[in-house]
């Protein structure tokens, strides 16, 4: 894509400026800022808009390059109307694609919303959002890279049955987006990509390869598949990272992240930094609270009621170093100290926050490098 229009602009970011991407605590569902300085992208706006706002007036941002929804899903959708009829933020380009079978108010509420705000001014426009898009996603220093799905899935209707994949459905068409920074891959977020997406995605050739993985589906079953283990562990070798995020809702939803994904990506990545967004109701009572005190001073849905895990999770890049809020080692000592029975709780080093120009360049392994 790199010889293709770019959308956002090439702006460069002083040495001051912030360059990275939040992945946002927001219950079950998934929201993410890529940021350079108050240059901000939008993926997704979980079910309500109240931590993506928050954050980005926390940014001091008033306006949105892009905001992507990777597919229709209310915990993926849901917080986008409140985000796009906010007159405190303008936005280029609204990224979504079509999808014929939605017939829920939230996707009515977002079609409206849209309409809506570029009549009235401060949005740009809106596109789909494909392999075959033709436009560099930039915000300033970042790149964001669609590696799925491409056009004929998205035209060709979630009934379509490709003859090796099986069935599509709208979580088999999510947007699948590989963020850059400084033009090095950190970030792989996978919104709700099942089997058949991924197997798209491998017969596609795409370089999957990134320190950070924020898992599809919440860490739930990957759709038809009766082999959640096996998806696992070939997305997470693919991938081969060091941070591997489940973004969840405390107390809701107990089988996420379920047993067999977590095996599978252990088996993968063993060396891994594992964490929650809120705790699993697998992991710990969910009447009983906890203290925030490991959490980054950042939005994060599970704080007031005392059920973040690892909360809202900051990657940033400074020298080509990655750095994380909280740091990694806060989390892990929370986990050993305040979680009854936790998934992620092993015995091992955590894994070196390292160089984004290592990781782009390093052998493909299924382990992360030690310390």
């Amino acid at each position: 894509m790199s010889d293709n229009p770019t959308v956002g602009g090439h702006v460069p970011g002083s040495g001051t400026d912030s360059l990275g991407i939040t992945i946002l605590d927001v219950g079950h569902g998934n929201s993410a800022v890529v940021h350079d300085g108050v240059l901000c992208a939008v993926i997704d706006a979980g079910r309500s808009g109240t931590v993506p706002q928050a954050e980005l007036k926390r940014r001091k941002v008033t306006r949105m390059v892009h905001l992507v929804l990777s597919h229709g899903d209310e915990d993926h959708i849901g917080g986008s109307p409140a985000l796009l009829l906010d007159d405190a933020f303008t936005i280029g380009t609204v990224w979504v694609n079509p999808d014929w079978r939605k017939d829920t108010e939230i996707w009515k509420r977002l079609q409206v919303a849209v309409k809506m705000r570029k009549r009235r001014g401060g949005l740009d426009g809106h596109q789909m959002i494909t392999t075959e898009t033709g436009q560099v996603l930039r915000c300033g220093r970042a790149r964001l890279e669609v590696l799925h799905p491409d056009f004929t899935m998205v035209i060709g209707g979630s009934e379509s049955q490709p003859s090796q994949h099986g069935p599509l459905t709208s979580n088999s068409t999510s947007v699948v987006i590989r963020v850059h920074l400084d033009e090095q891959p950190v970030a792989l977020l996978a919104a709700d990509v099942d089997a058949a997406g991924l197997a798209h995605i491998v017969g596609s050739k795409q370089e999957l390869s990134a320190p950070v993985l924020v898992f599809p589906h919440h860490g739930g079953l990957p759709g038809s598949s009766r082999a959640p283990r096996e998806f696992a562990r070939t997305l997470t070798q693919l991938v081969s990272p060091d941070l591997v995020i489940f973004s969840i809702g405390g107390g809701l939803r107990p089988r996420n992240p379920n047993e067999e994904i977590l095996a599978g990506v252990r088996e993968a990545a063993p060396e891994a930094h594992v964490a929650c967004t809120q705790l699993s109701a697998q992991c710990h009572d969910k009447d009983q609270q906890v203290t925030g005190h490991h959490l980054a001073e950042r939005p994060a849905a599970g704080r007031d009621g005392g059920r973040c895990c690892a909360g809202t999770v900051s990657v940033t890049a400074d020298a080509g170093e990655l750095s994380f809020d909280p740091p990694l080692k806060n989390h892990r000592d929370f986990v050993t100290t305040s979680v009854d029975s936790a998934q992620c709780r092993v015995v091992l080093p955590l894994p070196r926050q390292r160089s984004t120009v290592r990781a782009a360049t390093r052998p493909k392994s299924s382990k992360a490098p030690k310390t």
